[in-house]
């Protein structure tokens, strides 16, 4: 009979870990990102990275900050499509898996790209990234539940530099995630390859 009892409990405590609900949530306005992951009471700041204390030491004189190169609107628009190109396969195969376990609430996204120094580049890549949202929200709509998008992309021809203002938070129980890890590591795994078979490539070119 105690062995029953314990089993029991343990059973039950697995049941509650399961279902708990994972909260993440991601904020972007262009370079100040943030990353928060909630789990019930606990809270886990990723991003920005918690400073952690240090002793107190005579530091040499700082060097003046030089500022930050402007992001052209090509760059920006490289970053993102190569992003969505690179995950896409693996995660929409992890929330096949978890069919309608995920709730993406909010999801907002403002994408505006810099036109006055690259108009034409500007407009191609503001074409592109609408054709990528257009070909990628079905499949999140049809697999995930997503009660209010709102993704704008727009080109601001009196601007040089390129912004992003998103704001997107994902909700899930951690049995979800346990089931959608394996195609998730299997992305991780796969990139690291890439990155080792391109290393090599460029060694031996040298």
């Amino acid at each position: 009979m105690p062995a029953l009892w314990v089993l029991a409990v343990l059973a039950v405590l697995l049941a509650l870990i399961l279902s708990t609900r994972l909260r993440v949530l991601f904020s972007a306005d262009d370079s100040a990102l943030t990353l928060e992951i909630r789990a019930g009471f606990f809270r886990y700041r990723v991003l920005p990275a918690p400073e952690r204390e240090k002793p107190e030491k005579e530091s040499p004189p700082k060097e003046p900050e030089k500022p930050s190169p402007k992001r052209t609107p090509a760059e920006t628009a490289q970053r993102l499509l190569s992003l969505v190109r690179r995950v896409w396969e693996p995660v929409t195969a992890a929330l096949r898996r978890i069919h309608g376990a995920v709730r993406v609430d909010p999801l907002t996204v403002h994408v505006t790209y810099g036109g006055r120094d690259e108009p034409a580049d500007a407009a191609i890549y503001c074409g592109n990234t609408i054709a990528a949202v257009w070909a990628v929200m079905p499949t999140l709509e049809r697999l995930c539940k997503i009660p209010r998008p709102r993704i704008t992309v727009d080109t601001d021809f009196d601007a040089s530099n390129s912004r992003l203002q998103a704001q997107i938070g994902l909700t899930l129980r951690v049995w979800a995630l346990l089931i959608s890890l394996l195609p998730l590591l299997g992305l991780l795994r796969k990139y690291k390859n890439t990155e080792r078979t391109d290393s090599h490539g460029k060694e031996e070119l040298s």
